[in-house]
């Protein structure tokens, strides 16, 4: 008799939920928007359009390393302005040398100018009026022709697989057609961390490119540009001594 009795209250209680769960409202339907913004900031502006934005002083008011103004000064001198401005091809790969590539190990002032030192006050732009004779000139133009890559390298898809070592030419044989293709060459290499590295050894590439300080990793990946793509080194890379 008592386990009817226990039976009977059980259905009782749920019979009740039944009914008062029906008056439950339906929940509101809506549009999922997510907090993060996954579109490309920089989509609508070329690489040289972006590279000119990255002038901001650090807190004690002087040039920041990580940012781009040497390099600024340098595409102007070279007149190169169009090679990172052009819109015909959009499948390039712009390696962006901040300030730290131009005054530290490396050191492009010193190869372009013929010494290293900055005067106190000195602005990239009258760094680079230390270029003044036709070979420093040719020098800084191959250094900037090394870091425009002729295909556009991303660390997914372009570099598929991790611990592989991918070989790419640079614009160094389109600013100077004497120069062996070959030469031209640097290699892309991605680690399973999603780092990247370029010309990182071994490389069959000559030891001009992987040795001495001439392999670098990529500081700053994947900003996608409307005529290509770019990454930030902080040394300069190459094949060949410039």
């Amino acid at each position: 008799m008592k386990k009817i009795i226990k039976q009977n209250v059980i259905l009782m209680l749920l019979v009740g939920v039944i009914l008062t769960s029906c008056d439950l409202e339906l929940q509101e339907s809506f549009d999922f928007v997510p907090e993060v913004d996954l579109t490309d900031p920089f989509a609508d502006m070329t690489a040289w359009e972006y590279i000119q934005t990255r002038t901001t002083l650090n807190d004690e008011g002087k040039l920041s390393g990580e940012e781009l103004n040497y390099m600024i000064a340098a595409i102007k001198k070279a007149g190169f302005e169009e090679y990172y401005n052009q819109t015909a091809d959009t499948t390039r790969t712009y390696l962006l040398l901040n300030n730290n590539a131009f005054t530290g190990n490396g050191d492009i002032i010193s190869m372009v100018t013929g010494s290293a030192s900055v005067a106190d006050g000195e602005t990239p732009e009258q760094v680079m009026e230390r270029v003044d004779t036709p070979e420093k000139l040719h020098i800084l133009r191959k250094i900037l022709s090394y870091h425009i890559v002729d295909e556009y390298v991303a660390q997914v898809p372009t570099l598929a697989e991790t611990n592989v070592r991918y070989y790419f030419p640079t614009f160094l044989t389109i600013y100077d057609s004497s120069i062996p293709e070959e030469d031209g060459v640097i290699s892309f290499y991605r680690r399973e961390r999603w780092e990247m590295r370029v010309n990182y050894a071994p490389s069959i590439l000559p030891s001009t490119a992987t040795s001495g300080g001439w392999n670098e990793q990529v500081r700053n990946h994947n900003y996608v540009f409307n005529n290509g793509i770019g990454h930030y080194l902080n040394d300069a890379v190459r094949n060949r001594p410039y």
